[in-house]
């Protein structure tokens, strides 16, 4: 079995530079695919070193994605814990948007909740069951994927490096916590027609244990989370392929509905 590479600062911005122009034109991590094998920590500086590339040509930062967050999605991309990558400005979409499934390399959707940030979480806010109390606003979400991975075998360094192959995400109204009543559920349908569904207080847990684990990991390396920002909080339905045109909602109450319609 191959070894992760070591790499150095400047194999990471050479690297940056070409998973950047590699992403621009669909293809994404085609280097994945000539035998590079990065370990967590090389994979983060490579999603950073791409993160400030786009950052510096004008796009934003607008929060994070957690992935990997539950049994079904561990399954399927065979990792084994949580991973976390940056939303863009220039890729969040409202409920209602038409996008061209020729923009994205071999498409895939999760249906998801998503929350904006009142404040910096700090522990307090875990202390207790419900929505943390640094949520302004619960909302479910469509998020987008390149479902691409390149590798011999299953790697988180790639997974990670390939921003969590996160490539946007559609975005609902949503509720403040204080609107949450005790009953909440998820169902994904295409088409009308029902793909995934799930309900009970797995959701809510899921914003806790996602909101907390990136709170430590984001402080591990430097930055703060901060009122304003939206973070993805993971899926608990399975990632779903979407290999022809097709019109996707999520309903979500009380939480709200999301929808998007994909053309070739």
């Amino acid at each position: 079995m191959n070894q992760p590479h070591a790499a150095d600062t400047s194999q990471i911005e050479r690297w940056a530079s070409r998973q950047l122009a590699d992403y621009d034109s669909c293809q994404p991590g085609t280097l994945f695919g000539e035998g590079v094998l990065l370990n967590v920590a090389d994979g983060y500086e490579l999603q950073s070193a791409v993160a400030e590339l786009r950052c510096q040509r004008g796009e934003r930062i607008i929060g994070y994605k957690v992935g990997c967050t539950s049994p079904a999605i561990r399954a399927q991309l065979e990792i084994n814990h949580c991973v976390t990558g940056r939303l863009f400005d220039s890729e969040q979409h409202t409920s209602g948007a038409v996008l061209s499934r020729k923009s994205f390399a071999n498409l895939a959707i999760e249906g998801e909740l998503a929350v904006e940030l009142s404040r910096e979480p700090i522990e307090q806010d875990f202390a207790r069951t419900e929505v943390p109390a640094c949520v302004a606003r619960v909302f479910p979400v469509i998020e987008l994927h390149n479902h691409v991975m390149r590798g011999e075998q299953p790697s988180a360094g790639e997974l990670i490096a390939n921003n969590a192959i996160h490539a946007g995400f559609v975005a609902g109204s949503g509720v403040s916590p204080e609107a949450i009543p005790g009953e909440q559920s998820l169902a994904i349908s295409a088409n009308d027609q029902l793909r995934e569904k799930c309900a009970g207080p797995a959701l809510i847990q899921t914003i806790r244990s996602s909101l907390k684990w990136l709170m430590e990991i984001v402080r591990d390396r430097g930055e703060r989370l901060s009122a304003g920002q939206i973070v993805l909080t993971g899926s608990i339905p399975s990632l779903i392929s979407i290999g022809e045109d097709c019109r996707v909602s999520v309903d979500a109450p009380p939480f709200g509905r999301v929808e998007v319609t994909f053309v070739s």
